[in-house]
């Protein structure tokens, strides 16, 4: 299975085993390959893939969904589903709606850039402290310098994306 199966493409072995032995049902060929190269993206997010399978179905969802809707849609475990979508609520990426008198919760997607930063964070955050680190490790000359640039560019970037997301949503509504 090797490498080709985990490189994500039009033509890879992975697409094509994904398309040939869809996992969703009620979803059409183009909805299908998107919920599974989510799951596929999501992984360089440091997400499990099933986590990011149900954050592409919910994306798709016109209306909240259910753990029974999700899990027959995209055939797995109930717990797996669970811990997707618990996740997802952790990231910002979804939120939980209650559902009158049940203890059972309805999920949607957040469509929102800011919950996609969110997610990101955690990874931003590890990077700027390895490269403070390596900063401090190294020894006192351009290495050590550089590396001490690139955190407070970093810092620097992280400060301002905020600030530039509610930039170009005024735009936007202008």
């Amino acid at each position: 299975m090797g490498a080709e199966l985990d490189a994500p493409g039009p033509s890879s072995r992975y697409n094509q085993h994904v398309l040939k032995n869809q996992n969703v049902r009620h979803m059409t060929e183009d909805q299908h390959r998107f919920v599974e190269d989510m799951g596929q993206h999501m992984v360089g997010y440091g997400v499990p893939r099933n986590t990011g399978r149900v954050y592409g179905y919910l994306l798709l969802q016109t209306r909240p969904a259910g753990l029974d809707e999700i899990t027959s849609e995209l055939e797995m475990a109930k717990s797996g589903a669970s811990v997707a979508t618990r996740q997802l609520v952790g990231f910002g990426l979804a939120r939980g709606i209650g559902e009158r008198g049940s203890r059972r919760l309805l999920y949607e997607a957040v469509h929102e850039l800011e919950g996609i930063l969110a997610a990101r964070d955690a990874q931003v955050a590890d990077l700027l402290a390895k490269l403070r680190q390596g900063a401090r490790a190294a020894a006192p000359g351009r290495g050590q310098e550089r590396l001490a640039e690139m955190a407070e560019m970093l810092q620097e970037l992280v400060g301002e994306i905020p600030a530039l997301v509610a930039r170009i949503r005024l735009r936007r509504q202008t």
